[in-house]
């Protein structure tokens, strides 16, 4: 009687210890795609600051296109898992 007592108490504490894991995982994935948009917005701004007028767009662009292929590449390597 105690050790199935013993061995539900362990299995509700190895849950909950899951659930509240899979909480702060959730919660700092969360703080990870705020700050990140915010980067993307205030280096979309400092290129404006820092470069010539008439390379902004090409400087913009090809900032853009290596966020888009650093994405790709860690969805490719977290799908293939």
């Amino acid at each position: 009687m105690e050790l199935e007592q013993k061995s539900e108490e362990k299995v509700e504490d190895k849950s909950f210890k899951k659930l509240v894991n899979v909480a702060v995982v959730i919660m700092l994935v969360g703080m990870i795609f705020i700050a990140l948009y915010t980067f993307f917005f205030d280096m979309q701004a400092a290129i404006e600051t820092l470069i010539a007028n008439q390379y902004v767009a090409l400087v913009r662009a090809i900032f853009s296109l290596v966020v888009i292929g650093v994405c790709v590449y860690l969805v490719k390597m977290f799908l293939s898992r």
